[in-house]
Formats: structure tokens, sequence, C-alpha cells
């Protein structure tokens, strides 16, 4: 709600996740997704904190699956910030 308060485009979509890195391929867990304008990938990804997303068909796509509820905030104020760096 805060970000598209800020009327930045954000849609929680499912997802499918690669778990470990590459230990397991072809291996793909059921997930949630934020999506993301993709031109916010690399304020996020250079941001402090620094979030990691992945970019596909055009968005930027932050996965939750690793995100604990209690860094809801952390990572919805750096979308904001990206967003800040992002549009001028």
């Amino acid at each position: 709600a805060r970000l598209r308060a800020a009327d930045i485009d954000a849609v929680a979509t499912p997802s499918l996740s690669v778990p470990g890195g590459g230990a397991a391929p072809g291996v793909t867990l059921p997930s949630a997704a934020v999506s993301l304008p993709a031109s916010l990938a690399v304020p996020l990804r250079t941001g402090r904190p620094p979030v990691v997303g992945r970019t596909e068909d055009d968005h930027c796509l932050l996965d939750l699956r690793t995100v604990a509820p209690e860094d809801d905030d952390a990572v919805a104020d750096a979308v904001l910030a990206a967003a800040r760096t992002a549009m001028p």
C-alpha cells in the first residue's frame, strides 16, 4: 500500500524461486513477489541496504520467499529510496 500511495507501479504476483543459487538445478519453489518497474533494479541493487531482485519480462521482481515479515518495512523503504533515485 505504501508503494502504491507513492505512485510506484508495485503489484503482488505469484513467483517461482530457485533455491540455493544453483545448488539444486531444475528445482523451483512456489513463492510470491513484488513486481516493480525494471528501472528500479539498479538503484535497488546499489542502494543501502542493497536489495537484489531479478529482471523478468521488463519488470524487477522482488521474491519474498526469504524476506522475514519484520523486514517488510526495510524493503519498502529501499524501494521508495530507489524510486526517488530512478525518477527525476
